[in-house]
C-alpha cells in the first residue's frame, strides 16, 4: 500500500502541470456528489483542458471511450482491439470476463496527455468503478471506488493502444456519497 500511495504520488507529482501548486497535485480526489446519476456517472470520456491540447487528444480520448464502452458492455472482442497484443494474451477472455464481468466504469475524465520514452504517451486520468464486492481488489473491497490511474499507450501495427500496465501507477479510494 505504501509503494502505491508513494508512486501515485510521485506520478502525480510527475505530471502536474509547472504551474499547479502542490496543493493541487496532493488534494484528494473529490467525492462523487452533485449528480443526479448514481456511481458509476457518466459513460462519456471527458478530457480536461490541458488534456485536449494535446495534439493526440481525439485519438486518446476515442481510445479510451472503446475501451471503457467494452468494459461496460462486457465485449471481448472490443476490448482486445484496445490493448497491445502482450495484455490480451496475458488476459485471456475466462479471466477478463471473471474480473470485469460486475464491473460498470464511468465519470472517466483524463487530466493530462505527456510524452513518454520511445514515443509512448502517459495519460493521467480519474474513473469511478462499481463492481460487487468479491470483484473489487483485495485490499478495498467495496462496491464503489473512485482511481486515479496513469495509463500507458503505445503504438502497436499501427494504432493507439493501452500497454501493459505501469508499475505502482493505481490509487484507488473509496466513493464518498
Amino acid at each position: 500500500m505504501v509503494v502505491s500511495v508513494g508512486g501515485g504520488v510521485l506520478a502525480r507529482s510527475f505530471y502536474a502541470s509547472p504551474t499547479s501548486s502542490s496543493e493541487e497535485t496532493s488534494a484528494q480526489l473529490p467525492p462523487f456528489t452533485g449528480s443526479s446519476q448514481e456511481p458509476p456517472g457518466r459513460q462519456r470520456v471527458v478530457l480536461e483542458p490541458g488534456a485536449r491540447q494535446h495534439p493526440d487528444s481525439t485519438v486518446v480520448r476515442n481510445l479510451l471511450q472503446r475501451h471503457f464502452d467494452a468494459i461496460n458492455q462486457r465485449n471481448y472482442q472490443q476490448w482486445r482491439a484496445t490493448v497491445v497484443r502482450a495484455k490480451s494474451l496475458n488476459q485471456p477472455y475466462g479471466e477478463w470476463r471473471d474480473e470485469y464481468e460486475s464491473t460498470r466504469d464511468g465519470s472517466v475524465t483524463v487530466h493530462r496527455i505527456v510524452r513518454g520514452p520511445d514515443g509512448t504517451l502517459r495519460v493521467l486520468m480519474s474513473l469511478v468503478s462499481v463492481q460487487d464486492r468479491e470483484d473489487a481488489p483485495k485490499d478495498m473491497p467495496l462496491t464503489c471506488l473512485r482511481w486515479r490511474v496513469v495509463y500507458q499507450l503505445v503504438v502497436e501495427e499501427g494504432e493507439l493502444r493501452l500497454g501493459q500496465g505501469l508499475p505502482d501507477s493505481s490509487l484507488h479510494n473509496k466513493c464518498e456519497n
